[in-house]
């Protein structure tokens, strides 16, 4: 007798015991069949959820989108950079200083009624008016400012307004 034959005898004389084990691999098998095929729908239901989005459209749109959103972002952060610069420079000739001193002209006044007023930009450079107050009269004069300092000599009063105006510049 062959080896064949053995086996061939071991196996019908223990065919039940061989079938139900076969039952049994058979049965564990479908059972992990039915375990991944759940978990394999599940994957898939998320993964469709992913790609289709909050909203219904594709994960390809929605990238799309953020990545257009994102240029518009950059884009107007640049022209708000560019405004504020504009901005800056455009201040720099606004007023930005202001000195004020009051006094007495002249003897026979009083009450302070005269005064000297600077209005100066970021640079120093603006105007330094003077009004003198008395009694039968008042007199205004301009004076220009550059840099902080004029061309025309300035009074005490006058260069106390510009020399206020100066410190109070931002």
């Amino acid at each position: 007798m062959g080896v064949i034959s053995v086996i061939q005898d071991t196996v019908a004389a223990n065919l039940e015991t061989v079938a139900l084990v076969l039952v049994a691999l058979l049965g564990a098998a479908t059972v992990a069949l039915v375990v991944l095929d759940w978990r394999m729908s599940r994957l898939i239901q998320r993964y469709q959820a992913l790609v289709r989005g909050s909203n219904g459209e594709s994960l390809e749109g929605v990238i799309e989108d953020c990545v257009h959103r994102v240029r518009q972002a950059e884009s107007d952060l640049d022209e708000l950079k560019r405004f504020a610069e504009d901005m800056h420079l455009a201040s720099r000739q606004h007023i930005q200083g202001l000195g004020v001193v009051r006094f007495n002209a002249f003897e026979n006044t009083g009450g302070d009624q005269s005064f000297a007023v600077a209005l100066l930009d970021g640079t120093g450079d603006g105007v330094v008016l003077s009004s003198l107050y008395g009694r039968d009269e008042a007199r205004v004069y301009a004076k220009p400012v550059e840099q902080g300092a004029s061309r025309y000599a300035l009074t005490d009063e006058e260069q106390q307004a510009v020399a206020e105006a100066l410190r109070r510049r931002r």
